[in-house]
């Protein structure tokens, strides 16, 4: 049994089973067309993510528009401090995605794909540097590929390599994630490191996008990760992608916090079994008494997580210590 942290506080809503009706409201800025690509959708869709209110360099989206034939989308939250009129009048091409209110990077991501007229999504954010230019053939070989995200290679503002493959392992009934090299093309990864990547776009609304009611970044981006491996799909390394970081990046936190719950009901608790997946009650006391949830609340969370289960039973392929016996068996 994986030890659950003591948060009183419950943050079980009910889980969406789609990424496709946002909750929050948005506006969109800009983003005209040119006539000859009216009919057209693009390949890929670049969605840029906002981090901290820094204000653009002209230089710094020229910079995305030279990267070839592709859409521009960048997500602003509602306390951006520079004019979005004046940026899309200058850059009329650039699609400007103003947020009502502020909102996970998961939920970001959500809406921007699902605004997104390119069959694949590149993320990434405004303190990154795409290093590449989206070519004919690298378009080709893209729209190929058989992964719902492709992730980039990251550099440091040093130029050094990131530890940006992360792998998961128990020890024991403890759940590890240990940040190895990429080491090679191709090589998976459980999700996307700072959400970075190129998104299959029909894929990821199959899985249902990020889930919203999980705001810590980490705990979002392990859940997400579980769920595209435990659905039968993969998140794999292309060598040929690299992002520059800009800035230093903070490290992140990992610490089992009040949104842990939620990631371990939808993924940790679950089993596989012949062709469906399930939640057992008799992992209800246990989940009960370490939870930090009252009685009530704590019965409330794990029959929303079954009632999730059971809508997607069907969609499951394995579960999570599946997942991850199989990991070590590739890694051996």
């Amino acid at each position: 049994m994986v030890i659950i942290l003591n948060y009183a506080e419950s943050v079980m809503n009910t889980i969406p089973t789609t990424s496709k009706n946002p909750r929050i409201p948005y506006s969109i800025v800009g983003g005209r067309k040119s006539d000859k690509n009216l009919s057209l959708s693009p390949v890929v869709s670049l969605l840029v993510l906002n981090r901290g209110g820094r204000p653009y360099k002209l230089e710094y989206l020229k910079h995305l528009e030279s990267l070839g034939d592709v859409e521009i989308m960048s997500v602003q939250g509602p306390l951006a401090t520079y004019d979005i009129e004046s940026l899309s009048v200058r850059f009329p091409q650039v699609k400007f995605l103003i947020l009502g209110k502020d909102a996970s990077p998961g939920e970001q991501i959500n809406i921007g794909i699902l605004e997104a007229s390119g069959r694949n999504v590149m993320v990434f954010w405004d303190d990154m540097r795409p290093g590449y230019r989206f070519t004919e053939r690298f378009l080709n070989n893209l729209d190929k590929s058989e992964h719902l995200c492709s992730v980039p290679i990251l550099q440091s503002t040093k130029y050094e390599t990131v530890p940006s493959l992360m792998a998961p392992s128990f020890y024991g009934n403890r759940l590890k994630m240990i940040s190895l090299m990429p080491s090679s093309n191709g090589a998976e990864t459980l999700f996307p490191f700072d959400y970075s990547g190129i998104y299959n776009k029909e894929k990821f609304l199959l899985t249902s996008g990020f889930d919203y009611n999980i705001e810590n970044q980490y705990w979002q981006k392990m859940d997400f990760g579980f769920r595209v491996h435990m659905w039968g799909e993969s998140i794999a390394f292309n060598t040929g992608i690299k992002l520059e970081y800009l800035v230093e990046k903070v490290p992140e936190d990992t610490t089992p916090d009040r949104y842990y719950k939620l990631f371990y009901l939808k993924n940790l608790i679950v089993r596989f079994s012949g062709d469906s997946a399930f939640i057992s009650w008799s992992k209800f006391l246990a989940y009960s008494i370490k939870s930090g949830s009252s009685f009530v609340a704590s019965i409330k969370e794990f029959k929303n997580a079954m009632k999730w289960v059971e809508i997607n039973k069907y969609r499951f392929s394995c579960d999570a210590r599946q997942v991850t016996d199989l990991w070590e068996v590739r890694e051996s």
